[in-house]
């Protein structure tokens, strides 16, 4: 290895279970009714990486629900990270 080589480190995996790559539309439904549009970038069966339209990933909450457009389905997720346009969500666990 010649001496000015630098060693590329990556962080550690740490989720439990495999993403598949989507490009899945879908929205952020508050309970007030609004709706923030995004596209699931990522997901797995225990949360997704959202990407929204401009500033929206600042602006979400916590907690809503996520409802893709085409199947219909509803997610109660919550927020572990944003960055820029997209938000990383876990999908709640109902006891």
């Amino acid at each position: 290895m010649p001496r000015n080589a630098k060693l590329i480190s990556r962080p550690a995996e740490r989720r439990g279970s495999t993403r598949q790559p989507t490009a899945l539309l879908a929205f952020a439904l508050h309970p007030d009714g609004t709706r923030f549009p995004c596209q699931v970038r990522n997901i797995s069966d225990r949360g997704a990486m959202l990407e929204f339209l401009g500033s929206h990933a600042l602006v979400v909450a916590n907690t809503f629900d996520l409802v893709l457009t085409d199947a219909k389905v509803r997610y109660a997720v919550s927020v572990v990270w944003r960055k820029e346009r997209t938000a990383g969500v876990l999908f709640s666990v109902e006891d």
